[in-house]
């Protein structure tokens, strides 16, 4: 299946009824419902989705934004699964829940997760990635700052890991009886979870579950560029477990960009990508129409 994620919608302010009927346009046949999609645009798609006679492939959670309390995090972290504080770790269950609700009613069958955080200081790493982005990855500087982050992410990652097992129990125990799966993404910042082998972790530990492995190629990148695990390495040991994957371009540090466009060999990781995988362009507005267009044909 090819799909194309909310995450383009170039002109939001025309609805996104309007933009459907884009997608349909331009020759996709599903969509992935994302993050950003509130509760009035999934009203409004939800009445026009049979109409059209688009799929909705995958839910990438929180589906619809969470709206009962603030935040000030990045809509894609809203709430954490991961958070040690319990109130939030509470509301994490259950959006992620209303997220599998959600995947219920539209027929898609998988929620697509970011799974948490070590919460132990700036999460996007910012001295490392200014090191890498000034062309300083050969640098002992950089080595020493790739090491330290590392360090600290083994030494206090058990108290994120437990209360992440715990979100994850209650939560595939609800995927399970709405026969949902549920999708554990790949992430982009060395703090984030999984990392690689937390991955094997969480899949052997709830093997009996709903769970599965969804890969970012973008994200995956970003790892073996900052030399921590090469991309393919993700690809090859989880190959059997892999059940959709983000496909976009990247150049530089710099992801999201229409698939193909950029510095990275897109083409080298296609064969992974078999029939049986949930395949979703996940560009950003900057994007063109035109790109998008394009690589229909490419990716069919």
């Amino acid at each position: 299946m090819l799909s194309i994620s909310t995450s383009w919608m170039p002109e939001p302010e025309k609805g996104i009824t309007h933009w459907l009927e884009q997608i349909k346009k331009i020759g996709f046949t599903a969509v992935e419902l994302s993050y950003k999609v509130d509760h009035e645009q999934l009203k409004e798609a939800e009445e026009v989705l049979d109409e059209l006679e688009l799929q909705v492939s995958s839910i990438h959670n929180f589906c619809p934004t969470p709206n009962d309390e603030p935040s000030d995090r990045h809509v894609s972290n809203y709430f954490r699964l991961s958070a040690l504080d319990e109130h939030e770790r509470k509301q994490a269950v259950k959006w992620t829940k209303i997220a599998i609700d959600t995947a219920k009613r539209v027929r898609a069958k998988v929620v697509v997760i970011h799974a948490g955080v070590v919460d132990e200081e700036d999460n996007r790493s910012p001295q490392l990635f200014k090191l890498y982005t000034n062309g300083r990855v050969a640098s002992k500087q950089f080595e020493n700052e790739r090491k330290r982050i590392l360090t600290l992410r083994r030494e206090r990652k058990l108290f994120y890991l437990r209360s992440l097992e715990q979100s994850l129990e209650d939560v595939l125990d609800y995927a399970e009886e709405h026969e949902v799966t549920i999708g554990l993404e790949t992430r982009y910042y060395p703090l984030e979870m999984p990392d690689f082998d937390e991955i094997r972790y969480f899949l052997t530990r709830f093997q009996d579950k709903p769970i599965g492995y969804w890969h970012d190629v973008g994200h995956a990148e970003m790892n073996s560029r900052l030399g921590i695990r090469a991309h393919k390495d993700f690809l090859e040991t989880y190959k059997k477990q892999l059940i959709g994957v983000h496909i976009h371009g990247m150049k530089g540090r710099r992801d999201h960009l229409a698939p193909f466009e950029g510095d990275m060999n897109l083409k080298k990781l296609l064969p992974y990508f078999h029939k049986d995988v949930i395949r979703v362009v996940e560009s950003k507005p900057f994007a063109s129409y035109d790109e998008i267009k394009s690589i229909v044909a490419k990716l069919s």
